[in-house]
């Protein structure tokens, strides 16, 4: 049997919650022959440069302007007209797609991103592919986008998002309430003790993580300064993602301070220093919120960009999960708080861990199987 996951790099998260189902298909179904790809590996260099870069840029420098446009394509992604000329348009841009996915001809499709969603299920529409088509949506709210009518089944991460999903005709049966898919890695844990011990640091100093995403982004430097200059007593861990600017400045900004603050740059064991931490700060992007409640830690909530992010700060803040930062001056304030909190920060962590959904990627996959075992040929 033949699995395609299918995301796009527009921001680090589609991608690793494709890596995350990836791992997910090979612990339950060995034998699969699992390929992970990047749709926009399929389209010209201008095309991939503008499509990612070009959503970073306006995140970073006008991110009222990101939540107008995605406001306006929530309400008229849905329309026929509309969704026409975007699959043409999206189709002209992946031509060589369509070669690779005849040779290929997988059994399975899993769509993390709407793009390679739509060109999947136009496929099936026109009668081109008879694979099993299914859809992870990567944040706690379904966008229009990723509405299509030939999907198997929606993985969802809340029960909201399933309504939002009812709402617009999806049949229930095809909507399935399991989580983002995240790396099977966070559903186990260490002691905190034993997290800072192989870390090196004071096992007696509460620890604050600090997470500026895979590419970098956030005010990590005015933060560092903030809680430095309050004299907070705790380790902040700064983790600055790829952008090599920014781990530069962090550090520059840490020289001197009493508190000590140890500054990261890109780094594959964030599971080990979530379990060092007592408090994570970080964006409310999908997968880094999703493994934080993993984790069963609480968040500091910082920065979230108009839309989905500001969507998935209401979910965390409702539940009970998260506390907001609205003013970066304020970090040392919101850190002490907590900190000396006990009782709070204890059902804070409860409330993480009852909406967490740590074995998400493995769950998803199973259940894809089962739904797929009907279909001849799709068998482990």
């Amino acid at each position: 049997m033949k699995i395609l996951i299918l995301h796009a790099s527009a921001g680090a998260g589609h991608k690793r919650a494709a890596q995350a189902m990836e791992k997910g298909f090979n612990a339950v179904c060995g034998d699969a022959e699992v390929k992970v790809c990047d749709i926009l590996d399929f389209t010209a260099p201008v095309f991939r440069k503008t499509y990612a870069e070009g959503y970073l840029d306006v995140v970073r420098t006008a991110p009222e302007l990101w939540g107008y446009m995605y406001a306006q394509s929530d309400r008229q992604a849905t329309d026929p007209l509309r969704r026409k000329v975007r699959s043409f348009f999206n189709k002209i841009n992946t031509i060589t797609f369509s070669k690779f996915y005849r040779e290929y001809a997988p059994d399975i499709v899993v769509c993390t991103h709407f793009m390679p969603l739509e060109l999947v299920s136009t496929r099936l529409r026109k009668g081109k592919t008879d694979a099993s088509l299914f859809c992870t949506v990567t944040d706690f709210a379904v966008h229009s986008l990723w509405m299509m009518e030939e999907v198997g089944c929606y993985y969802v991460a809340t029960e909201e998002a399933k309504r939002q999903l009812l709402r617009r005709g999806q049949p229930e049966d095809r909507i399935s309430v399991s989580g983002i898919p995240i790396d099977p890695v966070f559903a186990s844990s260490i002691t905190m003790d034993s997290a800072r011990k192989q870390l090196k640091v004071d096992v007696r100093q509460p620890v604050v993580l600090v997470l500026s995403g895979g590419f970098g982004v956030g005010p990590a430097v005015e933060l560092i300064k903030a809680a430095g200059g309050a004299g907070v007593d705790c380790r902040l861990i700064v983790v600055a993602g790829s952008n090599k600017d920014l781990k530069e400045r962090a550090e520059t900004a840490a020289r001197g301070l009493k508190m000590p603050v140890t500054v990261l740059g890109f780094v594959n064991n964030i599971h080990e220093l979530m379990d060092a931490a007592d408090i994570v700060i970080s964006k409310p992007g999908g997968l880094t919120t999703s493994e934080v409640l993993a984790k069963g830690k609480p968040m500091i909530v910082i920065d979230p960009i108009p839309g989905q992010e500001q969507r998935n700060c209401e979910f965390l803040l409702e539940a009970g999960a998260a506390a907001r930062l609205f003013d970066i001056e304020d970090a040392g304030y919101k850190i002490k708080g907590l900190l000396s909190d006990k009782a709070r920060l204890k059902a804070m962590s409860q409330n993480a861990r009852r909406i967490g959904h740590p074995n998400a990627a493995v769950d998803i996959a199973g259940d894809i199987l089962r739904r797929s075992r009907s279909k001849p040929n799709n068998e482990c």
